[in-house]
C-alpha cells in the first residue's frame, strides 16, 4: 500500500497539488495548493484549420456532387434518346391529331 501512495503522492504533486499531505506540513499550505489545482486542469486547445483535412473534405464532396450531377445528365439524355427513337419508329408524333 506504501508503494502506490507514493506513486500518487508523486504525480499528483507535479500537478500541482497533493491528495495526501504530509503531516509535518500545515493543513492550510494544503488548501492553498489544492486552490490552485483548478488552474492548471489542461483544456482542450483550440487549433486553426487543418489544409490537408479541407482540401480531403473539399474533393471528396466535388467527387459526390459531380458524381450525382452527371447520374442526373445521363437520365436526361437517356430520356432524350427514348423521345426520339420513339418518334423515329413512329409510336409517337408531336402533331396533334384532329377529330
Amino acid at each position: 500500500m506504501k508503494t502506490h501512495l507514493g506513486f500518487i503522492r508523486k504525480y499528483t504533486s507535479m500537478l500541482g497539488f497533493e491528495i495526501f499531505p504530509d503531516f509535518a506540513t500545515d493543513f492550510t499550505s494544503f488548501q492553498q495548493i489544492s486552490k490552485m489545482a483548478g488552474s492548471r486542469v489542461a483544456h482542450a486547445t483550440l487549433k486553426g484549420p487543418s489544409v490537408v483535412k479541407e482540401l480531403c473534405i473539399g474533393m471528396a464532396l466535388a467527387l459526390a456532387a459531380g458524381s450525382l450531377w452527371k447520374m442526373h445528365h445521363w437520365n436526361e439524355q437517356r430520356k432524350v434518346r427514348q423521345f426520339y427513337d420513339l418518334l423515329e419508329k413512329g409510336e409517337i408524333s408531336v402533331v396533334v391529331q384532329e377529330e
